[in-house]
């Protein structure tokens, strides 16, 4: 049978030697393997139709019984070829396709995981220089909702609905700690969280979209890096799959007053 969907590169691996397998991110959010065949021969109609972070119109057989489908054909629709001379750019997509891979798989996302990296890949292609670590938090703040993951930033669940909370925050329960029950032997990592930087979470959870009117815009210095020192811990903890290496590299690729960013993560 034949089947139709729009979907976005994810990972392209080799297979023989003129063949690939691609996986791709569907636009009903569901992730998707195909074999490409002759893929890197030089009559190929398959060359120059599909390239890492491209969004194209794919035909293909479908397959039940080992889930890697057969391309039949394939059409560019956004190639964001600025992604071939902004490495930092690059860099940045390959975190966001990874974290995507990992989302797309047991997950029920729908549209909005495909919306979500179709947006922030369209964001990122066309701004000249680094992506802004606002848009970087953003990304990670809405993966981790489409996870079910969500930070749980209520008072201390140990306590009464009166105690007052403080800002110790435990990455096992993904919730806040009252300065009493951190201090037990749970064994437990906490780590100091800011209203301000809970706050910023929630802003970047709550955008809608990306640009100059966008709140993220607004954002930059140190609370935003004190987020993503936050966002870095919490996926390292909750997601363990995720090679958390890339992470690292893109935000080197941030530019100047990143590099500490990657060292603290």
């Amino acid at each position: 049978m034949i089947a139709k969907t729009e979907a976005i590169v994810l990972r392209i691996f080799p297979f023989s030697r003129t063949s690939h397998i691609v996986a791709w991110l569907a636009e009903d959010g569901a992730r998707l393997t195909t074999s490409i065949k002759g893929a890197v021969r030089p009559k190929s109609a398959f060359l120059g139709q599909y390239d890492l972070f491209y969004t194209c119109e794919l035909l293909y057989y479908e397959r039940e019984h080992d889930g890697v489908h057969i391309a039949r054909e394939c059409t560019p629709l956004a190639p964001r070829e600025s992604f071939r001379s902004n490495w930092r750019a690059a860099q940045c997509a390959s975190w966001f396709a990874a974290l995507a891979y990992h989302a797309a798989e047991g997950h029920e996302s729908g549209r909005a995981l495909y919306r979500l990296l179709a947006e922030t890949l369209d964001f990122i292609a066309a701004s000249p220089g680094p992506p802004p670590a606002a848009v970087f938090a953003r990304f990670e703040a809405k993966i981790l909702d489409v996870c079910g993951l969500t930070p749980n930033f209520a008072p201390c669940e140990s306590c009464e609905p009166a105690a007052d909370a403080t800002t110790r925050f435990n990455l096992a329960s993904g919730s806040f700690c009252c300065r009493e029950h951190a201090a037990g032997d749970s064994g437990d990592p906490m780590i100091a969280l800011s209203a301000r930087t809970v706050e910023l979470y929630e802003t970047m959870r709550r955008a809608a979209s990306l640009g100059l009117q966008s709140p993220v815009a607004r954002h930059n210095g140190p609370a935003v890096h004190a987020l993503l020192r936050f966002l870095g811990l919490f996926i390292r903890y909750h997601l363990a799959d995720v090679p958390i290496d890339g992470r690292a590299v893109a935000l080197r690729a941030l530019g100047p007053g990143s590099e500490g960013l990657a060292a603290r993560d």
